[in-house]
């Protein structure tokens, strides 16, 4: 019997690898499969060994949505391929993409051409890439950024219009 536990505890893990493209989290998933009791918790153990160990080696990141989230809003404004890594994918409409961020203006700096680089208080910082025709942003301030046709963004500073930005850090 000792050895039948043994076969089912590697046998279980080794197959929802293999069949998950070698996820470790579908492994400790495949155990709940395992009918015999004493087998199961020798799967879990087992996967669950093997899942700490690639956490600890960095092999697998677990987050929770809050934490997506913030990542995705770190993000915004970069352009990135569409990779599963938040939830999205090819072709995929994902109804978590973040469509406008709101903030305050924590610093501005004037570049050439009328045209101001802004930071604002979560340390992004945009550019705009159009003249500015009128006032700069000033520190306090609200800013509105939303995605705009063609892959580009808007910003609005205290609601006046709006003006072209693009994310440089």
């Amino acid at each position: 019997m000792l050895l039948t536990l043994a076969a089912a505890a590697l046998a279980a893990p080794a197959a929802a690898q293999e069949a998950g493209g070698g996820k470790v989290v579908d492994a400790v998933t495949a155990c709940r499969d395992v009918a015999d009791s004493a087998a199961r918790l020798a799967c879990f153990d087992a996967a669950v060994a093997r899942l700490a160990a690639a956490q600890d080696k960095k092999e697998v990141v677990v987050l929770d949505r809050a934490e997506v989230q913030k990542t995705r809003r770190s993000l915004f404004g970069f352009t990135l391929p569409r990779i599963k890594l938040f939830g999205g994918g090819d072709d995929e409409d994902n109804p978590e993409d973040i469509k406008e961020i709101n903030g305050s203006v924590a610093g501005v700096s004037a570049v050439s051409g009328d045209r101001w680089t802004v930071t604002l208080d979560d340390d992004t910082r945009w550019i705009t890439t159009e003249s500015s025709r009128g006032f700069p942003p000033r520190a306090g301030e609200t800013v509105r950024i939303r995605r705009a046709a063609l892959g580009s963004y808007d910003a609005s500073f205290n609601k006046r219009r709006t003006i072209k930005v693009r994310r440089i850090g």
